[in-house]
């Protein structure tokens, strides 16, 4: 619904083009403000009486614009709720423009050739890359975050969910009559396995539903000018390289962990150490998506526990050198 606004000038000038101004702002091609009369009286009597029609609900607030409103740039409002920051932030785009006007008519100048004269840079961004040239608007940003947070969610989720089974089969005395039977390599194996198996499949419906979203949203975004992020084939397959990879490594020591406890209670406290890793990688993506080739994302891409988050983000901005690629994963293969 429109907020429900009144002015008290205080000046007696601003008043009318301000009111005015309110009124022709739309969002979504609908009226913004509903500009209701201030009503007649000294400025003290209409104020208590706007007063008392916001406590009474008749409005949503009122603008009060000082005396000096044009030399100091400045106006209050009133109202029950203070808190709709958007609202608020577009009342104050609006008084601003419209005190701006006023100063330049007063200094002789036509308020419409100086917006005019300024009008603001419309800066794109090209993304260059070996396939050729494409406009970029933070569509990589968003692409880059997604597939980050979405590996870093995985690992996590699932490396808990492998230490909490360990922890139930010890509890129901299920592993013993299953270790009696096979070795515990390979119980641990297939633990690890089965259970990146249904994380690989998880991310494949996710992928599915995303591809298929973003298929029935494709027309708007096209009609609307905004370029849908392009993703690379091999930037999928080293998504799911690097996502069993962590997985592995971080299933490994959360399963580590539900071998040495014998209740959730316990493995709490054994469970920080190797969470920590993660969130400091997660930490240190504005330095990696900032400079990706530098000296400090080279290296905080090498350290161990951090290259299926760091490596795999750089790799989402530019492509890293074979050799930094072939260096993480080579001892991290045999490793896992």
């Amino acid at each position: 619904q429109p907020l429900r606004v009144a002015v008290l000038d205080a000046s007696g000038r601003l008043q009318p083009e301000v009111e005015q101004a309110l009124r022709e702002r739309r969002v979504d091609g609908l009226p913004r403000f509903d500009v209701r009369p201030a009503g007649p009286g000294g400025l003290e009597e209409r104020r208590a009486r706007l007063r008392q029609q916001v406590l009474a609900g008749q409005l949503d607030g009122y603008l009060i614009l000082p005396e000096d409103a044009l030399e100091r740039s400045q106006a209050e409002y009133h109202g029950r709720n203070v808190s709709a920051v958007m609202d608020q932030s577009l009342l104050d785009r609006v008084v601003e423009e419209r005190l701006q006007a006023r100063r330049l008519l007063d200094a002789g100048l036509a308020p419409e050739r100086v917006q005019a004269a300024q009008r603001r840079l419309d800066l794109k961004t090209v993304k260059l890359s070996e396939g050729g040239e494409r406009e970029d608007r933070g569509a990589s940003f968003l692409l880059s975050m997604v597939l980050l947070m979405a590996l870093y969610t995985s690992v996590a989720m699932w490396g808990a969910a492998l230490m909490n089974g360990v922890i139930e089969e010890k509890a129901n005395r299920v592993v013993e009559v299953v270790v009696s039977s096979i070795p515990t390599s390979t119980l641990f194996a297939g633990k690890l396995l089965g259970v990146g198996a249904v994380g690989l499949t998880q991310l494949g419906v996710w992928a599915l539903v995303t591809g298929g979203l973003g298929l029935a949203g494709s027309q708007a975004a096209a009609l609307s000018g905004l370029k849908l992020p392009e993703v690379p084939p091999h930037l999928l397959l080293f998504f799911v390289l690097f996502f069993l990879l962590g997985f592995f490594l971080y299933g490994a020591l959360y399963v580590s962990i539900g071998a040495a406890v014998n209740s959730q209670q316990e493995a709490q406290s054994l469970v920080f150490p190797v969470v920590l890793p993660l969130v400091v990688g997660v930490m240190f993506f504005p330095v990696v998506l900032g400079s990706p080739d530098s000296g400090l994302s080279v290296a905080l891409s090498l350290v161990p526990f951090w290259p299926p988050l760091l490596m795999f983000l750089r790799m989402t901005v530019v492509t890293p050198p074979p050799c930094q690629v072939g260096l993480r994963l080579s001892p991290t293969l045999p490793t896992t």
